[in-house]
Protein backbone atom coordinates (compact mmCIF):
# COMPACT_ATOMS: atom_id res chain seq x y z
CA UNK A 1 0.00 0.00 0.00
CA UNK A 2 1.72 3.15 -1.23
CA UNK A 3 2.02 6.05 2.08
CA UNK A 4 0.75 9.48 0.03
CA UNK A 5 2.37 11.64 2.74
CA UNK A 6 5.40 13.32 2.84
CA UNK A 7 7.89 10.95 4.76
CA UNK A 8 10.98 12.79 6.08
CA UNK A 9 13.91 15.27 4.28
CA UNK A 10 16.04 13.81 1.44
CA UNK A 11 17.93 16.14 0.72
CA UNK A 12 19.73 20.07 0.40
CA UNK A 13 21.35 21.53 -2.51
CA UNK A 14 23.81 24.71 -2.65
CA UNK A 15 25.35 26.46 -5.24
CA UNK A 16 29.31 26.83 -5.15
CA UNK A 17 31.27 28.54 -7.23
CA UNK A 18 34.36 25.73 -7.21
CA UNK A 19 33.60 22.09 -6.16
CA UNK A 20 37.09 21.41 -5.75
CA UNK A 21 37.03 22.99 -2.56
CA UNK A 22 33.83 21.76 -1.46
CA UNK A 23 34.69 18.72 -2.16
CA UNK A 24 38.20 19.24 0.17
CA UNK A 25 36.08 20.97 3.08
CA UNK A 26 33.51 18.20 3.61
CA UNK A 27 35.58 15.02 2.86
CA UNK A 28 38.56 15.81 4.69
CA UNK A 29 37.16 18.26 7.12
CA UNK A 30 33.71 16.95 8.00
CA UNK A 31 34.68 13.20 7.19
CA UNK A 32 31.46 13.03 4.60
CA UNK A 33 32.08 10.32 1.82
CA UNK A 34 31.52 11.88 -1.21
CA UNK A 35 28.72 9.68 -3.35
CA UNK A 36 27.93 10.92 -6.74
CA UNK A 37 29.59 13.25 -9.82
CA UNK A 38 27.21 14.31 -12.24
CA UNK A 39 25.58 17.12 -14.01
CA UNK A 40 22.35 19.24 -13.27
CA UNK A 41 19.38 17.22 -14.94
CA UNK A 42 17.87 20.40 -16.52
CA UNK A 43 21.82 21.60 -18.05
CA UNK A 44 24.40 19.51 -18.27
CA UNK A 45 26.85 22.66 -18.00
CA UNK A 46 25.84 22.36 -14.58
CA UNK A 47 28.09 20.32 -12.89
CA UNK A 48 26.98 18.65 -9.63
CA UNK A 49 28.73 16.57 -6.68
CA UNK A 50 26.73 14.96 -4.10
CA UNK A 51 27.88 13.98 -0.31
CA UNK A 52 25.95 10.55 1.31
CA UNK A 53 26.66 9.68 5.18
CA UNK A 54 28.05 6.51 7.26
CA UNK A 55 26.38 3.93 8.71
CA UNK A 56 27.18 3.32 12.25
CA UNK A 57 25.92 -0.36 13.67
CA UNK A 58 23.35 -0.33 15.84
CA UNK A 59 22.10 2.88 14.40
CA UNK A 60 19.33 3.28 11.50
CA UNK A 61 21.12 4.32 8.07
CA UNK A 62 20.50 7.78 6.91
CA UNK A 63 19.48 8.69 3.47
CA UNK A 64 20.17 12.20 3.63
CA UNK A 65 22.34 13.98 1.12
CA UNK A 66 24.03 17.13 0.49
CA UNK A 67 24.71 18.15 -3.20
CA UNK A 68 26.61 20.64 -4.81
CA UNK A 69 25.50 22.66 -8.11
CA UNK A 70 28.55 25.00 -9.05
CA UNK A 71 28.57 28.43 -10.75
CA UNK A 72 31.65 29.46 -11.83
CA UNK A 73 31.08 32.93 -13.38
CA UNK A 74 32.61 35.59 -12.14
CA UNK A 75 31.18 38.45 -13.48
CA UNK A 76 27.67 36.94 -13.78
CA UNK A 77 24.51 36.45 -11.51
CA UNK A 78 22.73 32.75 -11.82
CA UNK A 79 18.89 32.84 -13.23
CA UNK A 80 17.11 35.04 -10.83
CA UNK A 81 14.68 31.86 -10.52
CA UNK A 82 17.20 29.50 -9.86
CA UNK A 83 17.43 26.03 -11.56
CA UNK A 84 13.66 24.83 -11.70
CA UNK A 85 12.17 25.41 -15.43
CA UNK A 86 13.76 23.45 -18.22
CA UNK A 87 13.41 26.44 -20.57
CA UNK A 88 14.82 29.02 -18.07
CA UNK A 89 17.97 26.91 -16.56
CA UNK A 90 18.85 26.59 -20.28
CA UNK A 91 18.66 30.33 -21.05
CA UNK A 92 19.75 31.52 -17.88
CA UNK A 93 23.02 29.45 -18.17
CA UNK A 94 23.96 30.22 -21.85
CA UNK A 95 23.11 33.99 -21.59
CA UNK A 96 23.75 34.98 -17.62
CA UNK A 97 23.22 38.90 -16.77
CA UNK A 98 26.02 40.58 -15.54
CA UNK A 99 25.98 40.77 -11.52
CA UNK A 100 27.05 39.66 -8.53
CA UNK A 101 26.96 35.71 -8.62
CA UNK A 102 27.39 35.62 -4.81
CA UNK A 103 24.05 35.02 -2.83
CA UNK A 104 22.39 36.90 -0.16
CA UNK A 105 19.82 35.32 2.19
CA UNK A 106 16.96 36.73 3.14
CA UNK A 107 13.11 36.54 3.46
CA UNK A 108 12.74 33.62 1.04
CA UNK A 109 15.66 31.55 1.28
CA UNK A 110 17.20 29.20 3.27
CA UNK A 111 19.46 30.36 6.29
CA UNK A 112 21.57 27.36 6.95
CA UNK A 113 21.45 23.44 7.27
CA UNK A 114 22.05 21.98 10.83
CA UNK A 115 24.31 18.60 10.50
CA UNK A 116 23.54 15.56 13.34
CA UNK A 117 26.37 15.09 16.02
CA UNK A 118 25.15 12.53 18.98
CA UNK A 119 26.78 14.63 22.09
CA UNK A 120 27.38 17.86 23.33
CA UNK A 121 31.62 16.35 24.07
CA UNK A 122 31.29 15.65 20.28
CA UNK A 123 30.17 19.19 19.49
CA UNK A 124 33.39 20.35 21.25
CA UNK A 125 35.63 17.99 19.30
CA UNK A 126 34.26 19.38 16.27
CA UNK A 127 34.67 23.10 17.51
CA UNK A 128 38.50 22.15 18.14
CA UNK A 129 39.04 20.43 14.69
CA UNK A 130 37.87 22.71 12.52
CA UNK A 131 39.22 25.52 14.52
CA UNK A 132 42.95 24.38 14.27
CA UNK A 133 42.17 23.79 10.41
CA UNK A 134 41.43 27.43 9.88
CA UNK A 135 37.81 27.51 9.83
CA UNK A 136 36.24 30.16 12.01
CA UNK A 137 33.34 28.50 14.26
CA UNK A 138 30.68 30.29 16.89
CA UNK A 139 29.29 28.41 19.95
CA UNK A 140 28.84 26.33 21.42
CA UNK A 141 25.21 27.80 22.10
CA UNK A 142 22.57 26.39 24.09
CA UNK A 143 19.27 26.43 21.83
CA UNK A 144 16.67 24.66 24.54
CA UNK A 145 16.22 21.77 22.15
CA UNK A 146 19.87 21.05 21.45
CA UNK A 147 23.25 22.30 21.77
CA UNK A 148 25.26 23.83 17.98
CA UNK A 149 28.44 25.40 17.05
CA UNK A 150 28.02 27.94 13.35
CA UNK A 151 31.02 28.16 10.27
CA UNK A 152 30.49 28.43 6.62
CA UNK A 153 31.66 26.53 3.65
CA UNK A 154 34.28 27.86 1.28
CA UNK A 155 31.45 29.97 -0.59
CA UNK A 156 29.87 31.13 3.23
CA UNK A 157 26.99 29.04 3.24
CA UNK A 158 25.96 28.89 6.64
CA UNK A 159 26.55 25.39 8.77
CA UNK A 160 25.52 24.14 11.96
CA UNK A 161 26.34 20.94 13.85
CA UNK A 162 23.89 20.08 16.59
CA UNK A 163 23.47 17.52 18.97
CA UNK A 164 20.61 15.33 20.18
CA UNK A 165 19.45 16.16 23.24
CA UNK A 166 17.58 17.69 25.08
CA UNK A 167 14.78 17.53 22.30
CA UNK A 168 11.83 18.76 21.94
CA UNK A 169 9.36 17.57 24.11
CA UNK A 170 11.27 19.37 27.47
CA UNK A 171 9.32 21.92 27.69
CA UNK A 172 5.51 21.20 26.87
CA UNK A 173 3.75 17.79 26.47
CA UNK A 174 2.21 18.15 23.42
CA UNK A 175 4.44 19.70 20.83
CA UNK A 176 3.51 23.02 19.21
CA UNK A 177 0.83 23.47 22.17
CA UNK A 178 1.47 26.85 22.90
CA UNK A 179 4.05 29.62 22.67
CA UNK A 180 7.50 28.94 24.55
CA UNK A 181 9.61 31.94 25.50
CA UNK A 182 13.36 31.41 25.75
CA UNK A 183 15.64 31.69 28.62
CA UNK A 184 17.16 34.65 29.04
CA UNK A 185 20.46 33.31 29.03
CA UNK A 186 19.70 31.64 25.69
CA UNK A 187 18.52 34.93 24.10
CA UNK A 188 21.25 37.37 22.46
CA UNK A 189 22.14 40.21 25.18
CA UNK A 190 21.55 37.21 28.14
CA UNK A 191 24.63 34.87 27.38
CA UNK A 192 28.32 35.57 27.79
CA UNK A 193 29.87 35.42 24.29
CA UNK A 194 33.50 35.49 25.66
CA UNK A 195 32.54 32.14 27.05
CA UNK A 196 31.03 30.59 24.78
CA UNK A 197 34.07 31.66 22.47
CA UNK A 198 36.60 30.44 25.32
CA UNK A 199 34.59 27.09 25.38
CA UNK A 200 36.01 24.04 23.18
CA UNK A 201 37.39 20.10 23.32
CA UNK A 202 41.14 20.56 25.57
CA UNK A 203 43.00 17.98 22.91
CA UNK A 204 43.62 18.48 19.22
CA UNK A 205 40.98 16.14 17.37
CA UNK A 206 43.19 15.59 14.02
CA UNK A 207 41.05 12.44 12.89
CA UNK A 208 37.19 12.15 12.74
CA UNK A 209 35.86 9.16 14.67
CA UNK A 210 33.10 6.97 14.99
CA UNK A 211 31.79 8.96 18.47
CA UNK A 212 31.76 12.12 16.85
CA UNK A 213 31.09 11.47 13.26
CA UNK A 214 28.14 13.09 11.55
CA UNK A 215 25.21 11.01 11.38
CA UNK A 216 22.78 13.11 8.75
CA UNK A 217 20.62 15.83 9.00
CA UNK A 218 19.48 17.63 11.89
CA UNK A 219 16.82 20.49 10.60
CA UNK A 220 16.67 22.82 8.21
CA UNK A 221 16.30 26.65 8.85
CA UNK A 222 15.00 29.11 6.16
CA UNK A 223 14.23 32.37 6.62
CA UNK A 224 10.20 34.08 6.36
CA UNK A 225 8.82 37.76 6.33
CA UNK A 226 5.43 36.09 7.71
CA UNK A 227 5.93 33.06 10.50
CA UNK A 228 1.89 32.39 10.58
CA UNK A 229 1.30 32.69 6.72
CA UNK A 230 4.22 30.41 6.65
CA UNK A 231 2.88 28.19 9.49
CA UNK A 232 -0.46 27.80 7.28
CA UNK A 233 1.57 27.11 4.27
CA UNK A 234 3.85 24.44 5.63
CA UNK A 235 0.28 22.84 7.83
CA UNK A 236 -2.62 23.19 5.97
CA UNK A 237 -1.10 23.02 2.09
CA UNK A 238 2.36 21.19 2.73
CA UNK A 239 0.93 18.91 5.27
CA UNK A 240 3.62 19.18 8.14
CA UNK A 241 2.94 19.34 11.95
CA UNK A 242 4.01 22.43 13.85
CA UNK A 243 5.76 20.88 16.67
CA UNK A 244 7.61 24.55 18.38
CA UNK A 245 6.77 27.97 18.43
CA UNK A 246 9.74 29.80 20.58
CA UNK A 247 11.58 32.93 20.17
CA UNK A 248 14.27 34.03 17.80
CA UNK A 249 17.59 33.57 19.61
CA UNK A 250 19.99 35.61 17.29
CA UNK A 251 17.83 39.09 16.93
CA UNK A 252 14.92 40.40 19.37
CA UNK A 253 11.45 40.52 17.88
CA UNK A 254 12.19 37.35 16.01
CA UNK A 255 9.95 33.70 16.15
CA UNK A 256 11.30 30.77 15.44
CA UNK A 257 8.91 27.77 14.33
CA UNK A 258 9.70 24.05 14.02
CA UNK A 259 7.76 21.86 11.60
CA UNK A 260 8.31 18.15 11.56
CA UNK A 261 8.01 15.68 8.59
CA UNK A 262 7.73 12.57 9.95
CA UNK A 263 5.69 11.08 12.67
CA UNK A 264 8.59 10.26 14.95
CA UNK A 265 10.59 14.37 15.20
CA UNK A 266 13.51 11.93 14.43
CA UNK A 267 16.60 13.59 13.51
CA UNK A 268 16.77 15.22 10.17
CA UNK A 269 13.10 15.23 10.01
CA UNK A 270 12.98 18.83 11.08
CA UNK A 271 12.22 22.38 8.93
CA UNK A 272 12.15 25.14 11.11
CA UNK A 273 11.72 28.95 9.99
CA UNK A 274 12.94 31.81 11.34
CA UNK A 275 10.57 34.43 11.48
CA UNK A 276 11.50 38.09 10.85
CA UNK A 277 8.67 40.54 10.04
CA UNK A 278 9.44 42.59 6.88
CA UNK A 279 12.77 41.29 6.32
CA UNK A 280 14.08 42.01 3.29
CA UNK A 281 14.27 39.44 0.63
CA UNK A 282 17.98 37.38 -0.53
CA UNK A 283 19.12 36.47 -3.00
CA UNK A 284 20.02 33.04 -4.74
CA UNK A 285 23.82 32.66 -5.58
CA UNK A 286 26.86 30.96 -4.12
CA UNK A 287 27.12 30.49 -0.58
CA UNK A 288 23.48 29.65 -0.44
CA UNK A 289 20.94 26.85 -0.96
CA UNK A 290 19.32 26.66 -3.74
CA UNK A 291 16.42 24.13 -2.11
CA UNK A 292 15.47 21.82 0.01
CA UNK A 293 14.23 18.38 -0.77
CA UNK A 294 10.91 16.53 1.13
CA UNK A 295 10.72 12.90 0.31
CA UNK A 296 7.91 10.61 -0.27
CA UNK A 297 7.82 6.88 -0.59
CA UNK A 298 7.33 6.10 -4.47
CA UNK A 299 6.24 7.58 -7.87
CA UNK A 300 2.81 7.12 -7.17
CA UNK A 301 3.43 8.93 -3.61
CA UNK A 302 5.05 11.46 -5.66
CA UNK A 303 1.89 12.11 -8.26
CA UNK A 304 -0.48 11.82 -5.91
CA UNK A 305 1.39 14.73 -4.04
CA UNK A 306 1.70 16.73 -6.97
CA UNK A 307 -1.66 16.69 -7.42
CA UNK A 308 -2.60 17.31 -4.31
CA UNK A 309 -1.08 20.31 -3.96
CA UNK A 310 -1.52 21.81 -7.30
CA UNK A 311 -5.60 21.79 -6.02
CA UNK A 312 -4.51 23.57 -2.97
CA UNK A 313 -3.39 26.02 -5.48
CA UNK A 314 -0.03 26.07 -4.89
CA UNK A 315 2.08 26.71 -8.27
CA UNK A 316 4.32 23.23 -9.10
CA UNK A 317 6.64 22.52 -11.68
CA UNK A 318 6.31 19.46 -13.29
CA UNK A 319 7.06 16.05 -11.96
CA UNK A 320 10.68 16.21 -13.84
CA UNK A 321 13.24 12.76 -14.13
CA UNK A 322 16.55 13.86 -12.29
CA UNK A 323 18.15 10.43 -13.23
CA UNK A 324 18.26 9.66 -9.34
CA UNK A 325 15.06 10.15 -8.45
CA UNK A 326 12.05 12.41 -9.59
CA UNK A 327 10.84 15.10 -8.16
CA UNK A 328 8.79 18.59 -8.44
CA UNK A 329 9.13 21.97 -7.53
CA UNK A 330 7.17 24.64 -5.74
CA UNK A 331 7.66 28.10 -4.11
CA UNK A 332 6.81 28.68 -0.38
CA UNK A 333 5.00 32.24 0.08
CA UNK A 334 7.98 34.26 0.47
CA UNK A 335 9.38 32.25 -2.62
CA UNK A 336 11.93 30.05 -1.51
CA UNK A 337 12.19 27.02 -3.87
CA UNK A 338 11.31 23.58 -2.00
CA UNK A 339 10.84 20.13 -4.24
CA UNK A 340 9.30 16.89 -3.00
CA UNK A 341 10.94 14.04 -4.20
CA UNK A 342 10.79 10.37 -4.57
CA UNK A 343 14.27 8.52 -2.58
CA UNK A 344 17.78 8.58 -3.97
CA UNK A 345 19.00 5.66 -5.79
CA UNK A 346 22.46 6.38 -6.41
CA UNK A 347 23.63 2.77 -7.49
CA UNK A 348 21.52 2.63 -10.78
CA UNK A 349 25.08 3.81 -12.58
CA UNK A 350 27.93 2.27 -10.48
CA UNK A 351 27.65 0.18 -7.71
CA UNK A 352 27.92 1.10 -4.26
CA UNK A 353 31.40 0.59 -3.42
CA UNK A 354 32.70 2.59 -6.04
CA UNK A 355 29.83 5.72 -5.56
CA UNK A 356 31.56 9.26 -6.50
CA UNK A 357 34.65 7.61 -8.05
CA UNK A 358 33.83 8.74 -11.52
CA UNK A 359 31.92 11.42 -13.56
CA UNK A 360 27.70 9.48 -14.50
CA UNK A 361 26.11 10.98 -17.05
CA UNK A 362 22.47 10.26 -18.00
CA UNK A 363 22.57 8.13 -21.18
CA UNK A 364 20.73 10.47 -23.00
CA UNK A 365 24.01 13.09 -23.34
CA UNK A 366 26.87 10.06 -23.16
CA UNK A 367 27.92 10.87 -26.29
CA UNK A 368 28.95 14.60 -24.86
CA UNK A 369 31.00 13.50 -22.58
CA UNK A 370 34.47 14.96 -23.90
CA UNK A 371 32.61 17.98 -24.12
CA UNK A 372 31.40 18.10 -21.02
CA UNK A 373 34.33 16.70 -19.15
CA UNK A 374 36.38 19.60 -20.60
CA UNK A 375 34.34 22.18 -19.62
CA UNK A 376 34.26 20.84 -15.93
CA UNK A 377 37.79 20.93 -16.41
CA UNK A 378 38.49 24.27 -17.83
CA UNK A 379 35.48 26.23 -16.50
CA UNK A 380 35.25 28.12 -19.70
CA UNK A 381 33.24 31.88 -18.74
CA UNK A 382 29.72 31.92 -20.71
CA UNK A 383 29.59 34.48 -23.74
CA UNK A 384 25.70 35.91 -23.32
CA UNK A 385 24.13 37.01 -26.11
CA UNK A 386 23.68 41.35 -25.83
CA UNK A 387 20.30 42.35 -25.49
CA UNK A 388 18.20 44.74 -27.24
Amino acid sequence: MNKMVIGGVNNQVFVASNLGRIEHFYSVLLGLPLVKRTVHHLDPRLPVITFGFQAFEDEPKRRHTISYVEWNPIFYMMPEAGFVDPRATSAGVASPRVGDPKGRWGAGTNHHLALHVPTRNGLLKWKRRLTDLGVHVTGPYNRQYFHAVYFRDPDGAIIEIATTEPGFGHDEAVLGSGFRPQPKENLIGGRDEVLTAAETWPQPVPTVTEDFALRGFHHITSISSNAERTENFFVEKVGLRLIKKTDYLDEKGGSHYYYACDDEVSPGSVLTFFGLPGYSPGRLGTGLSHHFSLEVENDAALVHEHGRLKRTGVRVSDVQDALYSKLFYFNDPDGHICAISTPTQLTIDEPASELGRKLCLPPAIEEQRIEIERNIALRPAPTPILRA
